[in-house]
Parts: C-alpha cells; sequence; structure tokens
C-alpha cells in the first residue's frame, strides 16, 4: 500500500488522537468529517474551514478503503463549475498522487454525470434521439453558433414515448441564434449541457427509465462526493437521491450561507429536505482559519448570526492601497466606483461578436496586471469560434498595440483602435465584426480610462466569481440597499442576503465598503 493510501486508510481507524490528526495537517474536527463511517454524509462547512481539503481527504478515504480493494466501481466527486472541480482534482492529486484519480474514479462537473446518464438511456434504447444518436455532441451552449442579429426563434425538446422531439415557435425574448441553425444541428447528435438536461429532467419522470439509471449507479460507482451541494437544482437533486436509494455511499459538502445560484435554479432551500428524506448524517465543520483578525472574525460572526454589521469605510474614491480586491453583486458598478479598479468582465456573457473581441483585449490586461484570465475568457472563445485556447497568447503583441493605441485620447483613436481589433480577430476567427459604434467602442474606452491611470489597479469581481476564493484585505461596493440590508442583519433564506455574505467573508484581515 502507498504512503498516502495508508494514510487514508488511518483515518478511518477507529480512535485516532488529535495528534495523530495534527501530523496529518487536519484538526479533529476536519479529520472526523473525512474519515467518518458514515455511509451518506453531510459535511456543513463554512468560509475558510477548509473544505476543500476535507473533500479531498474523504475522496481519499472512499478511494483506499480496505474493504473496497476487490470493488472496481468509481469513486467520483462533482461540483457545479469547472474551476471549483479543477481546484479539488488538484488538491487531490497534489496529496495522493495520480494514481488515486486513475480510471475509473475520476473528479468531474456534475453536466459530465448527467451525460453519461443520458448516453445510457440512449444506448439501451429507452430513449431515442432524433436520428437515432446515442452518442451525442454536447456543448457548453450555442455561442459558438452565434449570429450578430437578434431573433426571437426559440426551440424546445419533449420526451414522448420515449423520442426525443424538437418543437420550434416563437418567444417573447430575443436570442442569438435562430431555430434554423439550431435545428440542423440537433438532428445530427449536436446539443447542450442544457438541452441534455432538459431530456434526462423528463426522462426521470418514467418509472422504466428511473429503475434503469438507479440500476447504472448502482454498477458503476461505490461512492459520490458532491461539492457545493446547496448550488443544486431537483434535477440535480433527485439524481443524488437516486444514488443514495442505489446504494451509493453518498457525501454532499456545502453551506447554505453560499448558495448563490438560485438565478440559475438551484433551490437551496430543497437540501435539507433531501437530508431529511434519506436521513443524511450531518457532520459541521466549525472552526475557520481564515480569519485574521479579532475584527474580521467578529463581522463573520455577525453576519452569521443575523446581526446588524456596518462596513468601515474606505478612503476617498476607493483607492486604499492595501485592498487586494473590489467586490460587488453586480458587474456594473464596478466599472463605475473609479479608473483605479479593473473588473474582470464587463457583465453577464451575453454572446455578441463585439462583446468577445472586447474580452480578448480586457483578458490581456487582466493577464498582464493581476496574472488572471478574464472571467468570460472561454465564453468569448467559443462565441468566436475559436478552438485553440492559446490564441490569446499568441495574439499578445497585436493586443498590446491596441491597448496602446487607447493611450491616445480623442474619438479617432478609440475608432483607430477598434478598427485594428476588427482586424486582428479576423486573422483567428470566422466571425464579423460589425463597424465601430458606440455600443462596441464604450467598452475599449472603459479599458483605455483603466491603461492611462497612474496608481495600482485593483481587480474587481462579482460575489459570484470570488466565492471560494480569499484575500487579505477586501473592498465591498454597496448600494444603499444593500448597506440598510447588513445595517437590519441577515438572514440566510434570501438570495441577496447570501450574496452579500459571500461578499464580506471573503477577507481574511479586513473588509471594508469602498
Amino acid at each position: 500500500m502507498s504512503g498516502g493510501a495508508a494514510t487514508a486508510t488511518a483515518l478511518v481507524a477507529p480512535g485516532a488522537e488529535t495528534q495523530d490528526a495534527v501530523a496529518e495537517g487536519l484538526t479533529a474536527e476536519q479529520r472526523r468529517a473525512a474519515g467518518t463511517h458514515a455511509k451518506n454524509l453531510f459535511i456543513e462547512a463554512g468560509p475558510g474551514t477548509g473544505k476543500t481539503t476535507v473533500s479531498a481527504y474523504r475522496f481519499a478515504v472512499q478511494r483506499f478503503h480496505p474493504a473496497a480493494r476487490s470493488d472496481n466501481r468509481a469513486v467520483v466527486a462533482v461540483s457545479f463549475t469547472r474551476s471549483a472541480t479543477w481546484c479539488l482534482w488538484r488538491r487531490v492529486q497534489r496529496i495522493w498522487g495520480p494514481s488515486a484519480i486513475a480510471w475509473p474514479h475520476r473528479i468531474v462537473t456534475l453536466d459530465t454525470i448527467m451525460c453519461d446518464l443520458l448516453h445510457d438511456l440512449l444506448g439501451c434504447g429507452l430513449l431515442h434521439w432524433p436520428n437515432g444518436h446515442t452518442t451525442l455532441d454536447v456543448h457548453d451552449s450555442w455561442a459558438s453558433f452565434s449570429g450578430t442579429l437578434w431573433t426571437q426563434t426559440t426551440y424546445a425538446l419533449r420526451v414522448r414515448d420515449g423520442n426525443v422531439e424538437v418543437i420550434t415557435g416563437l418567444t417573447s425574448s430575443s436570442v442569438r441564434v435562430p431555430t434554423t441553425v439550431i435545428v440542423p444541428r440537433l438532428v445530427a447528435g449536436i446539443c447542450t449541457h442544457g438541452d441534455v438536461r432538459r431530456v434526462l429532467e423528463q426522462a426521470l419522470t418514467n418509472p422504466t427509465c428511473v429503475d434503469r439509471l438507479r440500476t447504472r449507479l448502482a454498477m458503476t460507482m461505490r461512492a459520490l462526493i458532491v461539492d457545493e451541494v446547496f448550488d443544486a437544482n431537483d434535477l440535480d437533486i433527485a439524481v443524488i437521491e437516486l444514488a443514495i436509494n442505489a446504494g451509493v455511499a453518498v457525501t454532499l459538502v456545502g453551506d447554505p450561507w453560499q448558495a448563490l445560484y438560485v438565478f440559475r435554479g438551484a433551490r437551496p432551500e430543497a437540501v435539507p429536505a433531501l437530508l431529511d428524506r434519506t436521513g443524511v448524517r450531518t457532520v459541521p465543520l466549525t472552526r475557520s482559519f481564515r480569519w485574521q483578525t479579532d475584527s474580521q472574525r467578529d463581522v463573520a460572526d455577525r453576519l452569521r448570526n443575523g446581526m446588524p454589521v456596518t462596513l468601515r469605510a474606505d478612503g476617498p474614491g476607493g483607492a486604499d492601497p492595501g485592498i487586494d480586491v473590489v467586490l460587488g453583486l453586480f458587474w456594473k458598478p464596478l466599472w463605475e466606483i473609479g479608473n483605479h479598479v479593473l473588473p474582470l468582465a464587463y457583465h453577464a456573457f451575453k454572446g455578441g461578436t463585439e462583446e468577445a473581441a472586447a474580452t480578448l483585449l480586457l483578458n490581456h490586461l487582466t493577464r498582464n496586471v493581476f496574472s488572471e484570465d478574464a472571467t468570460y475568457l472561454r465564453d468569448a472563445l467559443t462565441a468566436l469560434a475559436i478552438t485553440d485556447p492559446d490564441v490569446p497568447r499568441q495574439l499578445e503583441p497585436e493586443l498590446q498595440e491596441i491597448a496602446e493605441l487607447l493611450r491616445i485620447p480623442g474619438k479617432a483613436a478609440l475608432n483607430a483602435a477598434y478598427g485594428r481589433l476588427v482586424e486582428v480577430v479576423a486573422t483567428v476567427s470566422p466571425r464579423l465584426l460589425r463597424r465601430a459604434h458606440r455600443a462596441h467602442t464604450s467598452r475599449l474606452a472603459a479599458l483605455g480610462e483603466r491603461i492611462v491611470y497612474h496608481g495600482r489597479l485593483v481587480p474587481g469581481l462579482t460575489t459570484h466569481q470570488a466565492k471560494g476564493r480569499e484575500w487579505d484585505a477586501v473592498g465591498v461596493h454597496l448600494t444603499p440597499s444593500e448597506r440598510q440590508t447588513l445595517a437590519d442583519g441577515l438572514t440566510v433564506k434570501e438570495d441577496t442576503h447570501r450574496k452579500l455574505y459571500v461578499a464580506c467573508t471573503r477577507a481574511r484581515s479586513a473588509t471594508v465598503e469602498v
């Protein structure tokens, strides 16, 4: 047995002493959560309690358990975003080595599991995709097929008598990808993760499909770890419960105060009901290692207990040299704070070609100033139909040339910079950018104001992008209503309250209002 496997096995040994836990880098509380013999477990982990580390150890306990040496089924860990999945994957590999995640064991997004389940239903003939496809080419979205014009055509996928049918129609809202583009691709076996989820959700209303998937989970998976479970929607909850009922050892990890994805269908209120129905045991992690000052610890405790909080105000303009990042609930206010703040996105990505091109330029700046990718770089590359992730690096000389043009004041220089961006994008993308217009050049103008700023630039992020991260000193932008909400005390049941909680608990030393 390898040293890592031996360590993981030791975690489940009864009567482990506290000093042994310290030797392993875990507290007794963390060791108890990672190594408990409970088959189904909920680890409630607040900010800074070592959630990722405990999840990594829990994965190893399941992976290397002596009783499972002859069990060839997979130990699987899932999260809802690629970044969270990558963090856990990297932590497991660093602690336990590559063998811990050798096939069939894996750490993937929950969307990957949904695709596996749908492919199984297609492969066994319980569902039939148009033209009989049993293997689908699944994309994040239709953005890579987008146009520059808005349309009001839409589509839906309906499951009837085991057949997946494509329905077209009109929508009251506008989209960039018409059904004339989407439908032929659906028929050719191309779809999005959203399509997979919609079909699977309908399949789970069929008892035969439910029985098949329960059997599939029981045969292929012996343990499942779900990170950030409070970001789960109804379909996620249904699949998790299916795994529990299939006899899979399920570990759920999360914090109800950090559920942020209600806008994507998350149902944090459904998790306690799941725990009650399935009898899952709860183990809390109560000690936070994040707080390095009494004042920050006090802020975090008061927030979680629903007590009034007033943040200390930053200096004029919010340009305190000690602030590491500025957080806000939305992107737009971050651009309005001052030229010393460089947000990592213009707004939630909408899929436009001009927006995608401007994101390449934004990424050039954020990489050079902060060593961080722009938040929606991946979406921008998809929208521009760029498949090589190395393209932004290859374009650095040309993008720097555009950045230098933005140093020159005046509309003529701004239009020249935009025209050069059009030319540069044309060398790597089949997408055509429209002619200069304020709607397209305003993003470059905002970047130009940051390029000529003489002081230290500070990154700006939304609460969603800051989740799971921490800094020494954090500035938080508050509207009057958000400031009043903090003063009145937070409740875990309100979405905005949870966003404010996450924003105010990213700092190790100090959280101030900017």
